[in-house]
């Protein structure tokens, strides 16, 4: 019996906590995507993040159309992903919370010329230009160009968000 035929049989109905717990089997990594709308900065922990291009080169993280900070990330002009490492759960956690006051606890510097917010001590930091913004169900994708990109050698293993709780990436026995 192929997997194909076995997936036929034991159909379930895909309701959403089925859907939900499918998903959080689904290893990913933990960013923190900043920009500064309105003269104010912004941010929001993401774990649907991913490269859609390589020419020209793309990037998207998906937002849901009911947080907070949506408005402010979709209409921005420039936007950064910020890579976290694993020693940085205190701060994913913060940008994740609702009703806190994101960059009150530090962790956070203005890049120089934009005053975008960048993460401190970040694995990567790339800065985009905000591409598109793509309605897909419940969320939107937020399009980018990247326009600059740094990376630091220093900064641990990546944060991974898996099972709903953080992990990291540990490299498999050859």
């Amino acid at each position: 019996m192929t997997v194909g035929q076995t997936l036929e049989r034991r159909a379930v109905e895909v309701d959403a906590d089925r859907f939900r717990e499918a998903m959080a089997r689904l290893a990913a990594p933990v960013v923190v995507v900043t920009t500064r709308y309105g003269e104010r900065d912004w941010g929001m922990t993401a774990s649907a993040v991913m490269s859609v291009s390589l020419d020209p080169p793309l990037v998207t993280v998906g937002i849901a159309r009911t947080a907070g900070c949506h408005r402010a990330l979709t209409r921005a002009p420039e936007f950064v992903i910020n890579v976290l490492g694993d020693r940085q759960q205190d701060l994913a956690r913060r940008f994740a919370g609702r009703g806190v006051d994101r960059f009150a606890g530090g962790g956070t510097d203005a890049l120089p010329g934009s005053g975008l917010p960048v993460v401190r001590g970040a694995g990567v930091v790339c800065r985009c230009e905000r591409w598109d913004v793509v309605t897909v169900g419940d969320h939107d994708l937020l399009i980018g160009r990247p326009v600059a990109i740094e990376l630091a050698e220093t900064a641990g293993d990546p944060l991974l968000w898996y099972r709903r709780s953080f992990g990291r990436a540990a490299p498999a026995p050859m």
